[in-house]
């Protein structure tokens, strides 16, 4: 399978070499139209660990609203996997205002989704599974007010409905809360200096009387470094910690590792607890023509309240591919990760491999 991998990416580079060594003008000129273009759709093909092969659309729409030098963006994704499930979202940031910007951010989806569970501790090992079947609404978004000084601030809310059948009762919460931030970053998309730094809380309370109230606070610190010309040096840190230790805390909403984003390599949902701590690093470097590419890693932990252990934090590394798709350094992204679960090289379940759009941090 890893060969499989490399394969792929040697193709579209060989491919992309060869394109810009002829030096075709005609190609050249669809490339500068299309990164022109306000709005992208075309069909969509992506993979994760968690959803196996997905297929289906998306639309990006990109918009300056008057007066503004930030980019907007909204994005509508569907898809159908091949692990029997199906989604549909809508996210994006919109930055409005004349003499003080407010900039509004939103996601949005339901899901009908067989997905897996797991128990919940950090010791280094591979969890058993246990399936259930996932039916899905929520809507999270927060409107932040600029302070001057690279500050913001302003609410935030978030609410969850979900049946996880066979797991625990059905979960009607909302959360209501704030955040504070402070970005001096040069873009939002593929940054190549600047610091950025969130604080957020959120307090949940259930319209189920089986499920308890409960409250999230985390945090997010990034710094982007130019090294040498296009290359950048990216780095994360971030912490989460649940407010309360009712047994009766709805699952989905704890802190929890893995995934596209947070410590790739690691599956969502194997490392979710009380408390949770992240730090991983990129370096990213440009290649030819439209492409780039990153070197990155990530480690991490969770932790119990009543059981707190120290073990063998959780780590993921891997190579990645960039094709720039719009002139606001939108990417696709192609990554190979492993993780450290597993001391063989050669054991399949120990690698992962992500294909989607817009940088992990």
């Amino acid at each position: 399978m890893v060969n499989r991998y490399f394969s792929l990416i040697f193709f579209i580079c060989l491919l992309a070499s060869h394109i810009e060594a002829k030096g075709l003008p005609w190609l050249d000129r669809i490339v500068d139209g299309a990164l022109e273009l306000p709005a992208i759709g075309a069909p969509m093909i992506v993979y994760a660990p968690e959803t196996n092969w997905a297929f289906g659309a998306a639309v990006q729409g990109y918009f300056r609203c008057e007066g503004q030098q930030e980019s907007s963006m909204l994005q509508f994704t569907g898809a159908y996997t091949l692990n029997r499930q199906w989604y549909l979202q809508s996210k994006g940031t919109v930055y409005v205002g004349k003499n003080r910007t407010w900039f509004i951010q939103y996601d949005t989806g339901y899901r009908d989704y067989p997905d897996l569970t797991f128990n919940q501790g950090n010791r280094l090992e591979v969890k058993q599974a246990n399936p259930y079947n996932s039916y899905r609404f929520y809507v999270k978004t927060s409107g932040l007010c600029s302070l001057g000084e690279s500050w913001s601030m302003g609410p935030q809310l978030h609410y969850i409905y979900e049946r996880a059948e066979g797991i625990q009762p059905t979960a009607s919460m909302f959360g209501i809360g704030g955040v504070v931030q402070y970005d001096t970053r040069d873009g939002h998309f593929y940054p190549h200096n600047g610091l950025f730094f969130r604080f957020s809380g959120l307090h949940y309370e259930s319209f189920t009387s089986s499920l308890s109230r409960m409250g999230l606070i985390s945090t997010d610190l990034r710094q982007y470094v130019p090294v040498y010309k296009d290359i950048i040096f990216a780095w994360q840190f971030c912490t989460e910690w649940s407010v309360g230790t009712s047994p009766n805390r709805p699952f989905q909403i704890l802190p929890v590792l893995g995934g596209e984003d947070l410590i790739r390599g690691l599956r969502v949902g194997m490392f979710r607890d009380d408390a949770l701590w992240a730090l991983q690093g990129e370096l990213r470097f440009p290649l030819f023509w439209l492409f780039s590419g990153t070197v990155f890693a990530g480690v991490g932990d969770v932790y119990h309240y009543t059981d707190w252990q120290w073990q063998i934090p959780k780590a993921g590394y891997g190579l990645g591919l960039r094709l720039k798709i719009n002139k606001s350094n939108i990417n696709f992204r192609l990554d190979l990760a492993r993780n450290n679960l597993y001391k063989s090289w050669t054991k399949r379940e120990s690698y992962s491999f992500y294909l989607t759009v817009t940088e992990a941090f």
